[in-house]
């Protein structure tokens, strides 16, 4: 893993690839955020059961809703995302990978913020996320309150 520093919040985390949030093209209640909605809804997609409950874990503890997937293609299944205002999606998982259902969201023009975490950190890998438009690449094992920032991050620019 490199030892990269990149600014999250107000401290640096190592292994960490964050961007400010460009203006999304839906408008946020369309992700079911905004004055009177409910807490936003965030998806996690991770083969892995206990990373799973473990991010379900930390993402109620913020007061957001959370929905989790073992595939991408489950996620797929689950049909309309719009109530989605963040995805944490896995790199490598069994089937399409991480990467490959971003491009599958970018082609059905779903704009959905994702934060990558992957234990697998190889730059041409992150580069390629983060160019398709990963809002965060959070390298295994990564200080929680790194995650919480990417969310908030996508959350106040939506």
């Amino acid at each position: 893993m490199s030892s990269q520093f990149v600014s999250v919040g107000n401290y640096e985390l190592p292994g960490c690839t964050h961007r400010e949030m460009a203006p999304m093209s839906r408008a946020s209640s369309d992700r079911g955020i905004g004055p009177g909605s409910q807490a936003a809804l965030i998806a996690i997609v991770d083969d892995d059961p206990w990373v799973r409950k473990s991010l379900e874990r930390l993402i109620k503890a913020e007061g957001l809703r959370t929905e989790t997937f073992a595939s991408a293609e489950d996620f797929i299944r689950a049909g309309d995302h719009r109530e989605t205002a963040c995805l944490i999606l896995d790199l490598r998982l069994p089937g399409m990978s991480g990467l490959e259902l971003q491009h599958q969201l970018v082609i059905d023009n779903d704009h959905l913020p994702i934060v990558f975490v992957s234990a697998h950190d190889e730059p041409e890998t992150r580069y390629e996320a983060m160019k398709a438009g990963a809002i965060a690449f959070l390298s295994k094992p990564f200080n929680d309150e790194a995650l919480v920032d990417a969310v908030r991050s996508v959350l106040k620019s939506i």
